[in-house]
């Protein structure tokens, strides 16, 4: 069953009213939240597939202007303004930083976000999204013929539900029909698009003169980019993006799928396993620019009975022990059972190894301990169970969601007691 999103609302910015959506989290949200952006002719409904994968996280869609239920004017199209307008949202939305993800043009948009708005982006994943300049492959004349078709006119909904199924072959199911209906605008006895073709137009010039070799490297990591590879026709040039990209950004995680150009809707669980890997790294990467830029009297209290510098040496060597936790083989047949893992006395433990470590010695180690976690991410099963400290018997991906909402909210104690 589709997890239907739970709060929906305009916000308004330079007179343009933007129309969202939100699936709220089931208990408390694990951090970072997800902000997504649809592609052209698309709507922030896209994306209910893949929001139903994030049951622990806050996850909100954004209509783009001319798209969904949010406004069309007639200007307002230029990449700065739809990266202004995202912006908007994630600070109306109380996001705080969120991983960023865009499909095709909403992968543009999601870029030139990330590039120009850095400091409120945490991660950026680009879905099926223009890897270099589309001016290098094609002429302006060729853009307007191919990618400038007539815009579709339906009778009925249920005409434009049996164009959504013929396009979607195998993807396509009942789940769809509240995308297909929200992106369209009943008008002269028929459905049509709310996006006109002189706006469609006016975007796909702005499109066509971006250049992401540009953005790439002002982009704060971590990066994901995944690419369809069901796109014969365009998979040589979609690996020549590719490689550009591996030059401008070694550190990106580059995804290929077994699918055409509408991956979320197509390969829905690969890619949200993906973002998910992605949002984790986020939210570890967090932890370690929030550690890195504490100061002041370290001897202060914090909480527990620990100072400052002792809930920091807590959270280092938590988090440093995270991999090897993760990794721990089940038990052998045969083995007596391990007596409960007794926290109080391993927190005390590490505590007590760590006394006379200087808080940029403990901050190197939580450093380590990110880089370590953030590679075993690339390739580790979230759904594989974990057999030791206090999280056995849950999966990975739980075990990490709450290592990285301990570390930050240790370190929000930590930045407390420093700041009094």
């Amino acid at each position: 069953m589709i997890r239907q999103p739970t709060r929906e609302g305009t916000l308004e910015r330079d007179g343009v009213s933007l129309h969202w959506l939100e699936w709220e989290p089931e208990g408390r949200a694990v951090p970072p939240a997800l902000f997504l952006l649809h592609g052209l002719s698309s709507n922030a409904r896209y994306w209910e597939r893949l929001a139903r994968r994030f049951p622990h996280r806050r996850v909100v869609a954004l209509d783009q202007r001319a798209h969904g239920s949010s406004d069309a004017p007639d200007a307002g199209y230029a990449m700065e303004d739809l990266a202004a307008d995202a912006a908007a949202a994630v600070a109306e939305l109380d996001l705080g930083r969120p991983v960023v993800a865009g499909h095709s043009w909403g992968g543009t948009v999601a870029l030139d976000l990330a590039a120009t708005h850095p400091a409120i982006v945490a991660g950026l994943a680009v879905v099926d999204g223009p890897t270099a300049s589309m001016a290098e492959r094609l002429s302006w004349d060729d853009v307007q013929r191919v990618m400038q078709p007539p815009l579709p006119s339906y009778a009925s909904l249920e005409e434009a539900y049996a164009e959504s199924r013929r396009l979607l072959a195998s993807a396509w199911d009942a789940d769809l029909e509240a995308f297909v209906r929200a992106g369209l605008v009943e008008r002269d006895g028929g459905w049509v698009l709310p996006l006109t073709a002189p706006i469609r137009l006016e975007i796909l010039q702005n499109l066509y003169q971006f250049q992401p070799e540009a953005a790439w490297p002002a982009v704060p990591p971590p990066i994901l980019l995944g690419l369809a590879g069901g796109d014969v026709g365009l998979r040589q040039w979609k690996e020549a993006g590719a490689d550009r990209v591996r030059e401008a950004r070694p550190d990106a995680e580059i995804r290929w799928y077994d699918s055409r150009h509408d991956i979320p809707l197509i390969r829905a669980d690969e890619v949200a396993a993906d973002i998910e890997r992605l949002a984790l790294r986020a939210g570890l990467a967090e932890a370690l620019r929030e550690a890195s830029a504490l100061t002041g009297d370290w001897s202060r209290p914090a909480t527990e009975g620990w100072t400052a510098k002792e809930l920091l040496a807590h959270v280092s060597s938590s988090v440093a022990a995270t991999p090897r936790v993760l990794l721990a083989p089940p038990p052998a047949a045969g083995d007596a059972a391990a007596p409960p893992f007794d926290s109080d006395r391993w927190n005390a433990s590490m505590i007590r190894r760590r006394a006379e470590q200087t808080p940029e010695a403990l901050v190197a180690e939580l450093e380590a301990g990110v880089q370590e976690l953030e590679t075993l991410l690339r390739d580790i099963d979230l759904e594989q169970r974990v057999h030791a400290g206090p999280d056995a018997s849950h999966s990975a991906q739980e075990a990490l969601h709450v290592a990285v909402t301990h570390a930050l909210d240790h370190l929000d104690e930590v930045r407390s007691a420093l700041s009094r």
